[in-house]
Parts: C-alpha cells; structure tokens; sequence
C-alpha cells in the first residue's frame, strides 16, 4: 500500500503519539491534583492565585496534547492536498493502514 519507509517513519510516529496521548494529560493531572491540595493547605492570597492560574494552565496544556494525535492525521491529509507526493498512496491513506495494523497488534 505505501512505501516501506514511510510505513516505518510513521509506525514511530503513531507509537509516540500513542504514548502522549495516554501519558501525559495522566501526569498533568496528577500534578493538577497536587496543585489543588496545595490550594486548599495554603493561607496566603497570593500563593492561592498563583496556583489557581497554574492549574488552568495546565488544563489548557492537557487539553492540547490531548488533541495532537487527532490532528496529524487531519495534517498530513492536508499536506497531502497541497504537495503532490510520489508515493503509490496518500500520507493519510498511510497512516490510516499504518493506524489499523498497530490497534490490530
């Protein structure tokens, strides 16, 4: 279906993804977790803002890497519209076959 290579650069790409994806909103969480007891430990005004303000952030950060491995397909469909590739198949199509094989595993 696709070229070789390109199989082997994107089954890398899907595990990566794949880790991100779980890993990090799990880690962010946790430290959201020890943001907020440290809230609710905290006396100070000052400190509780500032951490309120982080745990937002982080939030937000979560959210986001969330969303990356939901996007690169979106990308590379993309990419694929506007640069003509040489390939047998479109990068999507690719990381489609390249997606299935890998949850079929």
């Amino acid at each position: 279906m696709c070229n070789s290579d390109m199989k082997m650069v994107l089954s890398i790409i899907v595990q990566v993804l794949d880790v991100i994806h779980f890993f990090v909103p799990v880690v962010l969480i946790l430290l959201c977790t020890v943001d907020v007891f440290k809230i609710v430990v905290s006396k100070k005004e000052e400190d509780i803002k500032k951490l309120r303000n982080g745990i937002l952030w982080k939030i937000i950060y979560s959210i986001i890497i969330f969303l990356i491995p939901y996007l690169i397909p979106f990308l590379l469909g993309a990419v694929d519209k506007i640069l003509p590739m040489d390939y047998d198949d479109s990068w999507y199509e690719c990381y489609n076959s390249v997606k299935t094989s890998q949850e079929n595993k």
